[in-house]
């Protein structure tokens, strides 16, 4: 009754230190998966897209509309000079002309707007990245300040539990069932709670092996009458085939003798 006595506080010391060591390492696991990645700004530009766009748009304008009209009228005395083909390329080259100087203005306002657009993008990116930011180091504050809870656990583990505990079994599975053999009278010393601890994994393990020998077995049992069937379906359509043939050649048989008697 004495060894137990003296025996059980030191275990339930164990038992919650081990715990405590397991949870505020799950913290700093859930922890580390809260961090999150900052968002890249939007600084790419695109010039050429932008001219290429203002002069198509201006292009379009003036020869697709009835804006169109503006750029024929001047190039009506071209038509008394030369014709209807003289009057077509001087018309083209104008549109052409007044497409680029439409279109460069347009190119501006394109450039201007996207500029706009980009900034406000970058601004409210950068808001995102604070926040993450302040979200990451209040994280990472979080975590050193949980290693450093784990380090104090873990010093008073070994000074009050290291000396006598037996170091293969620190795990919360060994703890565990320790705690509950000493509480209910089945060891009361260390040995004897080591050697219950192993009989039970012992017994265990083969409980284990034979449940995986008996699933490996119903396995077996399922693929033989798997293969029962499908030998049974075949055996069935080989005697289906015999019995089509037999009447088949009696057929054959029945008109040969029917052509003979005429």
């Amino acid at each position: 009754m004495e060894e137990q006595a003296n025996l059980l506080p030191g275990v339930a010391t164990a038992h919650d230190l081990m715990h405590r060591v397991v949870d505020l390492q799950g913290r700093i696991n859930q922890l580390t998966t809260q961090f999150a990645a900052k968002t890249e700004k939007k600084t790419k530009r695109h010039p050429v897209l932008y001219a290429i766009g203002g002069f198509l748009i201006a292009f379009t304008l003036i020869t697709s509309t009835p804006l169109k009209v503006i750029t024929y009228l001047p190039t009506l005395p071209f038509f008394s000079m030369g014709g209807t083909e003289l009057q077509l390329a001087v018309w083209n080259i104008v549109n052409l002309i007044v497409s680029a100087i439409i279109g460069a203005i347009l190119y501006k306002v394109i450039a201007k707007t996207a500029d706009k657009s980009r900034s406000q993008k970058n601004a409210a990116i950068d808001q995102s990245n604070q926040r993450v930011e302040a979200n990451n180091q209040a994280l990472a504050q979080s975590i050193e300040q949980t290693k450093q809870e784990i380090f104090a656990v873990q010093q008073q583990w070994a000074s009050q539990v290291a000396p006598w505990y037996p170091m293969d079994y620190d795990s919360i599975e060994a703890v565990d069932f320790f705690l509950a053999a000493v509480r209910n009278h089945r060891a009361t010393t260390v040995q004897e709670m080591v050697n219950l601890y192993e009989t039970e994994m012992h017994q265990r393990r083969m409980e284990a092996g034979q449940q995986q020998i008996l699933n490996q077995q119903r396995i077996g049992n399922m693929l033989q009458i798997g293969n029962l069937f499908m030998q049974g379906q075949i055996l069935n359509q080989a005697q289906q085939i015999n019995a089509n043939t037999a009447s088949a050649s009696g057929n054959l048989d029945w008109m040969a003798r029917a052509m003979g008697k005429r």
